[in-house]
């Protein structure tokens, strides 16, 4: 599955955005040794990891990445368009209709085990990066990449070349420039050769705001309730603290069980507020 990740939602993937930041620092600056990006604490990030950026993450079933990239849109500041200029002939592509991608990885694990084979995971990832750029919308893609990748590329999906390829001495190889071709053919196209024929994008959308009337229709209702006695305040303040001392150890150990019967202990507590509230109520 290819959650969508962004500025609206990433409060969620807390754990995902700082495994993949970690796997940047470890791919990019250990071991291909690119000196020239930002990193501290063990993670690679840089100024496009704004609230523009889209992180489309494969995951697995324990929610630890597979493989992932970063999409940034091309009428705000991206990587290709505003710091590797030089490796485009002419002016750099800036459309709302064309996104940038980059920092594109895939974990050691879940990588190809024979030459010329697409990984699974990788296989997933194309589907859904085309399903992405029909749900936005999306006609191309820009992508600056390892020449010895743009073959296996265009046997994929329709590439066509921005610039001439280029040597760069940070991390010692030959990059070009490539504009890729999206929409609905495409993806059709990617899944026939994919053969993944079911929808893997994935994205949770926060809950719209409420409107006034919502809001003042809350605050009545809320003002109707009988106020808890000190007592009752007490106890959920207590059993709130508890409460978040638990995650935070189940945090530390990873105990995905012991998150969830600590969440079911703590609203065991407030049931007997909600008896007496209604109690109060009905008197």
């Amino acid at each position: 599955m290819i959650h969508v990740v962004t500025i609206r939602n990433q409060h969620l993937y807390a754990k995902q955005l700082d495994e993949m930041f970690r796997m940047r620092h470890e791919f990019y600056v250990k071991q291909r040794g690119w000196t020239n990006l930002t990193s501290a604490d063990g993670r690679e990030t840089d100024e496009f990891d704004n609230e523009h950026a889209v992180y489309l993450m494969n995951l697995d079933r324990h929610g630890n990445i597979l493989a992932t990239f970063r999409l940034n849109p091309t009428d705000t500041p991206y990587l290709m368009g505003d710091k590797l200029t030089e490796y485009i002939n002419g002016e750099p592509p800036r459309d709302e209709a064309i996104w940038d991608l980059t920092r594109w990885m895939i974990a050691p694990h879940a990588r190809r085990r024979h030459e010329g084979v697409i990984a699974d995971a990788q296989k997933t990832l194309l589907c859904g990066i085309m399903e992405f750029a029909v749900d936005r919308g999306i006609t191309d893609f820009t992508c600056l990449m390892d020449t010895v990748f743009v073959d296996r590329m265009s046997k994929v999906w329709p590439v066509e070349y921005l610039g001439d390829p280029q040597h760069f001495d940070d991390g010692d190889g030959d990059a070009v420039a490539v504009m890729i071709e999206a929409g609905p053919h495409v993806l059709i196209d990617t899944r026939n050769k994919m053969e993944i024929y079911e929808q893997v994008l994935f994205e949770i959308e926060p809950p719209p705001p409420l409107t006034e009337l919502e809001k003042k229709r809350r605050e009545a209702a809320m003002r109707k309730e009988q106020p808890m006695n000190q007592i009752e305040l007490d106890r959920m303040r207590t059993a709130a603290d508890m409460l978040v001392n638990e995650l935070n150890t189940v945090k530390e150990t990873g105990n995905v069980d012991a998150s969830i019967s600590a969440i079911e202990a703590f609203t065991k507590t407030l049931i007997p507020v909600r008896e007496d509230a209604a109690g109060r109520r009905a008197s």
